[in-house]
């Protein structure tokens, strides 16, 4: 594809750029937003003059991130059809707001999350051809499986900066595949997402087991080299002297090639962005399908199981291993509220952002497809947008600004606004609280959190 031919081309280039891999200019800056739920009518930020705080820290950074979710063109001049499998609805965004977006200081966007295939094939393409004609770069989907898993590349006034981007969390058609050879013939790639397959294992006793294995009788999978396990369904479960713990595991081919693309990306760009979309948390969860395939956890789930800020045991890991492998930052989407940030060598890991918008019309409830209502938690309207400054190849500095989502049918319905003083010291707070088991101190000055160079992995100040 397009993306794998000048990914090739930015490699060799940087074999005779010495530069590119020198890391983080001194003074580099990124904000990060989270998910971008909405608007879902066309709209104008510079209408609304709550949204020029906003705009000024996307605006003021050398790159500005943020999770792209749903589809963004307009219905009634694309040829699309809703797909047979989405990821909790078709949210779809006009087209018009992609300017917009990139009006408020976004340059760079994840599309690999639960809503990318919510139109099918059709849809994701359109979707891509409005992100491009607006000027807005995007990473993790694409024509095909190496597409992709490609790094995106943006040019800034310090240099080239990188996105890596994939998603645990999908519909199993939103994956993007290979070409297949068949009968001597060569298909076409799928379209689709960055995927990271992921499973659930519960644990239980060994009687538990048993007893299990039992009762399921033929519809019970066992594994013929592991007599310790029993897959019923979309469960695995694993005898374990603790039982009733839930631990989660990674495809490993998946999570090579996301080794792999990082490190792509730290030969060609000075600074390395490396993003996931993931509701998998540290809550006792619908674990999702046992195989290696992706936990489709749709808003339902989110709320009654998931509403868990601490991520899953997988996540710190692999975040943890992006870094080592050339990634300068890490951020996590999904859970639609803010989690706690670490800092492993020098660079910071968001494990949660929260929601840049969260459009539902004024409503605080959703109900299913199925019937059931539930009530969005009060933390799914509180956010944060984080703005690091490198200095050194490592932070220098973290100023983490709290706001509020609007809700309500009225025009800024939806939109972060910056929080009055109490509620901005409890989003702090409750940050700090986050924080604090990864051995971050978030400071808190002027109604703004403020994290100054920590080293999770060494717990030392840097000098």
């Amino acid at each position: 594809g397009v993306r794998a031919v000048l990914c090739l081309a930015a490699l060799l280039l940087a074999a005779s750029t010495p530069a590119a891999s020198q890391g983080v200019p001194d003074g580099f800056s990124f904000a990060a937003g989270g998910d971008l739920l909405g608007p879902y009518r066309p709209i104008a930020y510079a209408d609304d003059p709550a949204m020029a705080p906003v705009a000024a820290l996307f605006r003021g950074a050398d790159l500005g991130y943020a999770n792209q979710e749903g589809a963004m063109f307009d219905l009634a001049t694309t040829p699309v059809s809703p797909a047979a499998e989405n990821g909790g609805g078709t949210p779809t965004v006009p087209k018009s707001n992609a300017q917009q977006l990139r009006s408020l200081g976004v340059t760079i966007v994840s599309k690999a999350n639960n809503h990318a295939t919510d139109w099918g094939h059709e849809g994701l393409n359109a979707t891509l051809r409005t992100l491009e004609a607006a000027g807005i770069v995007q990473a993790g989907s694409g024509a095909g499986l190496v597409e992709a898993r490609a790094p995106a590349y943006v040019e800034t006034r310090l240099g080239r900066a990188a996105l890596v981007s994939t998603a645990s969390t999908f519909p199993p058609m939103s994956a993007a595949g290979d070409a297949i050879s068949y009968r001597g013939l060569r298909s076409l790639p799928r379209p689709g997402i960055s995927p990271l397959k992921v499973r659930a294992v519960r644990g239980v006793s060994a009687d538990h087991l048993a007893a299990l294995r039992k009762a399921a009788g033929g519809s019970a999978f066992v594994t013929p080299d592991r007599a310790d396990q029993v897959r019923i369904g979309d469960i695995l479960y694993r005898s374990t002297p603790t039982p009733g713990t839930l631990s989660w595991e990674t495809a490993p081919d998946d999570e090579a090639a996301l080794l792999a693309s990082v490190r792509t990306a730290r030969a060609n760009a000075r600074f390395v962005l490396f993003a996931i979309h993931a509701h998998e948390t540290a809550g006792d969860e619908d674990a999702g399908p046992a195989p290696f395939q992706p936990a489709v956890l749709h808003f339902a789930n989110e709320a009654a199981g998931s509403n868990d800020p601490r991520p899953a045991d997988f996540e710190p890991r692999l975040f943890r291993a992006v870094i080592d492998a050339g990634a300068d930052a890490v951020a996590r989407t999904g859970p639609h509220q803010i989690g706690g940030i670490e800092i492993y060598r020098g660079k910071p890991i968001f494990h949660g952002l929260g929601s840049l918008f969260f459009d539902f019309g004024g409503r605080r409830s959703l109900t299913t497809a199925a019937g059931e209502r539930f009530a969005f938690p009060d933390e799914w309207f509180e956010t944060i947008v984080p703005v690091t400054r490198y200095r050194g190849g490592a932070i220098d500095e973290i100023r983490i600004y709290p706001f509020v989502l609007e809700s309500s049918t009225g025009p800024g319905g939806g939109f972060p606004h910056p929080a009055a003083a109490d509620q901005a010291r409890r989003i702090l707070e409750r940050l700090r609280v986050l924080s604090a088991p990864y051995g971050t101190t978030v400071a808190i000055e002027n109604g703004i959190g403020i994290i100054r160079t920590v080293d999770s992995s060494s717990r030392r100040k840097k000098p």
